[in-house]
């Protein structure tokens, strides 16, 4: 089997998912939607800009699409990355623990491992909020023919940053030794979500009432 996420074909990443081995799971399975909605951003942006009548800065739509490729590959990194540290957290967890050097180890193997499955799906949570941000930049410029698109991007995007935030927060309450060390970055974590998320869901509604006026986005009239 391929080595990475990225290398996978979609049916054999299915079958992974639905397989009984522990990951991917949750943060992988949202990290790869997550990667293909960025995606589908970037071509949105890139068929909405090739219209003449595109109301764009020079160098904005650049820019927009650079970083919405940026965050695409990046999530899939992220996604990988996350099944990398949940394998390093099971392979410590066999670790052997018979003597006091070997317990050792073992705790600083385990607690290594749980650092990265806790910061992982923060990462990707920070990388969903930003794909958000960028959507809502998005939005002026593009046409009605596409904005469905968008309005898919946004969701999609939305219910990934509530999973990693979901997954993160249920691996502080279940692998970390000591899950005070981690609050203060899940609740700074969620209140950043908060923002993205009543930013998308308002984006979401301008999406909505441009197509049912069938009318283009305000400001691109």
């Amino acid at each position: 089997m391929p080595a990475t996420l990225s290398d996978l074909t979609l049916e054999q990443f299915r079958a992974q998912a639905a397989g009984r081995q522990p990951v991917p799971a949750g943060v992988a399975v949202a990290a790869v939607c997550a990667g293909f909605a960025l995606g589908l951003l970037v071509k949105v942006l890139a068929v909405s800009g090739s219209r003449k009548s595109c109301p764009v800065e020079p160098g904005t739509l650049e820019t927009l699409t650079g970083a919405a490729q940026a965050a695409s590959t990046h999530m899939l990194q992220l996604g990988q990355d996350d099944v990398a540290a949940f394998e390093a957290y099971l392979a410590a967890a066999r670790l052997p623990r018979t003597t006091d050097r070997e317990r050792s180890q073992r705790r600083q193997a385990l607690e290594s491992a749980v650092a990265h499955a806790i910061e992982l799906p923060l990462a990707a949570a920070r990388e969903a909020a930003e794909g958000l941000r960028l959507s809502g930049a998005a939005f002026c410029l593009t046409p009605p023919a596409l904005l469905a698109d968008l309005g898919s991007v946004t969701s999609l995007l939305s219910g990934a940053l509530r999973t990693f935030l979901m997954c993160a927060d249920s691996n502080v309450r279940l692998l970390a030794p000591e899950t005070s060390a981690y609050q203060d970055g899940l609740a700074s974590a969620a209140k950043r979500a908060r923002e993205a998320l009543r930013q998308a869901d308002e984006l979401l509604e301008r999406i909505a009432a441009s197509l049912q006026a069938g009318a283009r986005p305000a400001t691109d009239r």
